[in-house]
């Protein structure tokens, strides 16, 4: 009876690791979505930042 119980708290603690790492895999995709950046153009400075080499 005991070897029944030792392989029932075996599977069941399986399954529990099975769905953890199905939700951190999940939550991991949901973070490396990429993130929209906007580009600013040079000609969007004024002559004065040009000249003195601002960016």
């Amino acid at each position: 009876m005991n070897t029944h119980l030792m392989i029932a708290v075996a599977v069941m603690m399986g399954l529990i690791g099975i769905a953890a790492s199905r939700d951190l895999l999940r939550m991991r995709r949901a973070q490396l979505q990429p993130a929209t950046l906007r580009a600013q153009r040079n000609a969007d400075r004024g002559p004065a930042d040009r000249a003195r080499g601002l960016r």
